[in-house]
């Protein structure tokens, strides 16, 4: 390869840290400024310190700049710096990215594949270069908490893949990020005068599922059988009846159903440890505001916890409740869709009378010790709610998981001041810690962030040759996430590891992953060699030896 093509290649390009040899030897004098190299930690340093001032959308444009020339520097910078970065490359960063994708100067990456081109999606797949071992896919109906934003959600999965190689370790030209632009329903959208995608309303119905189903056949007849196939921000029409088609067919999961499942269990087992919450799972009632895709996987994860501790599978289910936009789910209430109806309880008369009164009195009814929030209103745990929780329970669990920050359901320091610090809290956009008045420390929320559990799951997935991921798979992700929170988190009420500690969470969630898959005779290839450490040195770790 020559000097000019090898600085314009962005994982090989090292810009000025090219050393003098390298520079003679790979024909580039003249090519690089001649004055000192730089080490790649001062690259790091000067790169965060122009990131620092920056407005959100103008760092994410700049990062996503230096991802086009120089692989090494961007990865090297966000796993040395991983809680100062992930907020700038994905949450919240991401949904302001997704809204203005359009007008962002950004290059171009990943594969959008239009309805335009049913029929001949194979040819499009083709046009990608490289071998592909993980793929995340979206139709964009459901991106965060924004909803339906078209062509404009490459955002999603372009930053879910980056995290796949910050925090799992995966080789970004393993990857490969999809839009599936079947067009969009928002006028707004959809008729800006830059908008990228189809200027057409959705498809649906069969013309959608036989599209989808090209897709899914082109990509295994590409890259074979154990290509990870992610699904990410369908809509809950699309979401789980996608993952029940193809997932004893193909090697794949729906990360917003399945992932946050999995962390969410976790963060409830990492409680479970801590002085004050009731110690076993068979002790917890868990309300739920907000019954779409997010909120079932929960759900189900947690049953499926449940069975194994020997709680009967009706039994598991009961101890979950869920709120919808119509009131409390129950039996015989009216409009509760096949999805939803597992959690269809029989109820007495009392429990109907306040069902569809709000959040508040279902709580007096149901008397839950954990409150789980996925319904994407902001404000939706008011203060009365939190109170209520907190005077029922010694140490109730307040998880506000709705994504991006401005749609969670309460903020840490609301949670923890009106239960004068007694919550656990947990969300799904990151919080900064919090001080009380009269209380020594902070307390620091656990920040449910999926990048836990998809980025170790993946590779584990992906260095097995796993044929299907089962939700055993996330059961024993979300058991040793859970286990690898140390009790000083736990002693500021958090219940996830340390942000900074992601690529060795991702090892041993990958280690356990590869175990589960020889125990179901899933896996394709040996794993019989690999432990934690053969892993961890297995990641791609672009900045190691040199940080």
């Amino acid at each position: 390869m020559s000097g000019y093509a090898l600085i314009r290649d962005p994982a090989l390009n090292r810009g000025r840290r090219f050393t003098p040899e390298q520079r003679k030897a790979d024909a580039l004098v003249g090519l690089v400024p001649s004055g000192r190299p730089r080490s790649l930690r001062e690259e790091v340093t000067r790169l965060l310190t122009k990131l620092k001032p920056l407005p959100t959308l103008i760092r994410y444009e700049m990062l996503m700049a230096v991802l086009d020339r120089d692989e090494q520097l961007f990865f090297a910078t966000a796993q040395a710096n991983l809680p100062k970065v992930l907020p700038m490359i994905y949450t919240p960063a991401v949904g302001d990215a997704c809204v203005n994708y359009s007008d962002l100067e950004i290059p171009m990456r990943g594969l959008w594949i239009g309805f335009d081109r049913k029929g001949s999606v194979r040819n499009v797949l083709d046009n990608w270069v490289g071998d592909v071992e993980v793929i995340v896919v979206s139709d964009c109906e459901r991106i965060l908490g924004l909803g339906d934003l078209g062509a404009q959600g490459m955002g999603i999965p372009v930053g879910k893949l980056l995290l796949y190689s910050a925090c799992g370790g995966i080789h970004p030209n393993k990857c490969l990020p999809v839009v599936l632009d079947v067009g969009c329903d928002r006028d707004d959208i959809r008729t800006a005068e830059n908008y990228i995608g189809l200027d057409q309303k959705r498809v649906r119905g069969p013309e959608y599922d036989a599209f989808v189903d090209e897709f899914i056949n082109a990509v295994v007849d590409k890259y074979g059988k154990t290509c990870l196939i992610q699904f990410e921000d369908f809509g809950t029409r699309n979401a789980l009846p996608l993952l029940e088609k193809y997932r004893n067919r193909v090697c794949c999961f729906n990360d917003d159903i399945q992932g946050t499942a999995s962390v969410g269990l976790a963060g409830v087992l990492s409680a479970l440890r801590i002085d004050g919450v009731p110690s076993t799972l068979k002790e917890h009632t868990f309300l739920f505001l907000g019954a779409g895709s997010a909120g079932l996987g929960i759900a189900m994860l947690i049953v499926l916890a449940l069975v194994r501790e020997g709680v009967p599978e009706e039994e598991a289910r009961r101890q979950c409740w869920f709120i919808d936009s119509k009131g409390l789910i129950y039996d015989g209430r009216a409009s509760v869709t096949d999805a939803k109806r597992p959690f269809a309880h029989k109820v007495e008369e009392p429990v109907k009378e306040v069902a569809d009164k709000g959040l508040l009195e279902v709580i007096k009814a149901l008397n839950p010790t954990a409150l789980i929030g996925v319904s994407t209103i902001k404000g939706s745990f008011s203060e009365d709610v939190i109170r209520e929780m907190g005077a029922r329970n010694k140490r109730p669990l307040i998880f506000a998981l709705s994504n991006p920050t401005s749609k969670a359901e309460c903020t840490a320091e609301e949670a923890y001041t009106y239960t004068e610090g007694r919550a656990i809290y947990a969300s799904g956009s990151p919080f900064a810690p919090v001080s009380l008045p009269g209380r020594e420390g902070n307390l620091v929320p656990g920040q449910g962030n999926n990048s836990y559990i998809f980025p170790g799951l993946g590779f584990g997935v992906t260095i097995s040759g796993a044929r299907h991921v089962p939700e055993s798979m996330l059961l024993v992700a979300a058991d040793t996430l859970s286990k690898l929170v140390d009790d000083e988190q736990l002693a500021v009420s958090c219940v996830y590891p340390d942000l900074n500690s992601l690529m060795d969470v991702s090892a041993h969630i990958a280690y356990a992953v590869c175990q589960e898959a020889k125990a179901e005779g899933l896996n394709e290839k040996p794993v019989d060699h690999l432990d934690f450490k053969t892993i961890r040195h297995m990641m791609y770790e672009p900045g190691r030896g040199e940080m």
